[in-house]
């Protein structure tokens, strides 16, 4: 093989390696996502402090963290309603909880605090009881009596007897419980807790009564969407169940909402849907303050 021939055969071997490889990079280069269009930034905000706003980034004037940028939101939630987006380094800093709604039993719950007394052999808890609820509560009902002098000890009772308190006015009943099995440490006027429940005829939409922001125009949850999007959405409350309480439309069974850290969110989106009310009004036109004669 002549020097000519060993040249041809190497010029033409580094002509196909350099084809190959640009092929295999246009190829590869077909199978990368297209990056994602950058996020604009509305303003920076410490989300311990709602309405808090800069226009700028930096350190919090209230607090040793950073500000948090707000990014502009680029959807609104189901059924149109609007929805912020909450970075999840800022969903630990609130300690956000969250729940699903839930389709259940209605439980009626009482928890109150009475003292104990001795009738005869027998021993009872009197107690005054101001909830306005109070219509479910029976005689013969089970009950669970607990003694803060005896830690962790609880006693089985029973509703014995319900009557209005005329001393107050008519806006308590007084409820007297039997203990059914009296321990002999128990004593006369030591202070008891004593605990009813009773099941409801009907199952209801439940959320913890924790969860509803109540003020004086709406009762509202704080429904969790995907992508860190967070959804302000009116409620019809209903009866309250103990720690329970009854949603009768704006949320449906198995929905996410938040427990713990709704209200800085709910104020964080009442202050962004404002901002976004006062850009959408249009300017006054020039003079249309002047009167006409």
């Amino acid at each position: 093989m002549n020097r000519q021939t060993l040249i041809g055969i190497i010029a033409g071997g580094a002509a196909l390696l350099v084809m190959t490889v640009g092929g295999w990079f246009f190829l590869a280069g077909n199978d990368v996502p297209p990056a994602e269009p950058e996020r604009k930034v509305l303003y920076w905000t410490d989300p311990m402090v709602p309405g808090y706003r800069s226009d700028k980034p930096g350190k919090s004037p209230f607090m040793d963290m950073e500000l948090v940028p707000i990014y502009e939101d680029t959807g609104a939630g189901p059924e149109g309603a609007p929805a912020i987006t909450v970075s999840p380094q800022v969903v630990q800093r609130l300690g956000v909880r969250t729940t699903a709604v839930i389709r259940n039993v209605a439980m009626q719950r009482l928890n109150v605090t009475g003292y104990l007394f001795r009738q005869g052999e027998a021993l009872v808890v009197i107690a005054d009881v101001f909830d306005r609820n109070t219509a479910w509560l029976k005689p013969g009902l089970p009950a669970e009596v607990r003694v803060a002098d005896l830690p962790g000890a609880r006693f089985a009772a029973r509703v014995e007897r319900i009557e209005s308190d005329r001393d107050i006015g008519g806006r308590s009943v007084k409820v007297r419980v039997r203990l059914l099995n009296p321990d002999l440490r128990l004593q006369a006027n030591m202070a008891a807790e004593v605990h009813v429940s009773a099941a409801t005829e009907r199952r209801a939409l439940l959320v913890p009564r924790e969860a509803l922001i109540r003020t004086a125009r709406r009762s509202a949850l704080i429904r969790v969407l995907d992508d860190g999007r967070f959804q302000p959405v009116e409620v019809v409350a209903g009866e309250e169940f103990g720690e329970q309480i009854e949603i009768r439309s704006g949320v449906a069974e198995g929905d996410k909402i938040v427990v713990s850290g709704q209200f800085l969110i709910d104020s964080e989106a009442s202050v962004r849907e404002s901002l976004k009310r006062m850009d959408s009004d249009p300017a006054p036109a020039a003079g249309s303050g002047q009167h006409q004669h």
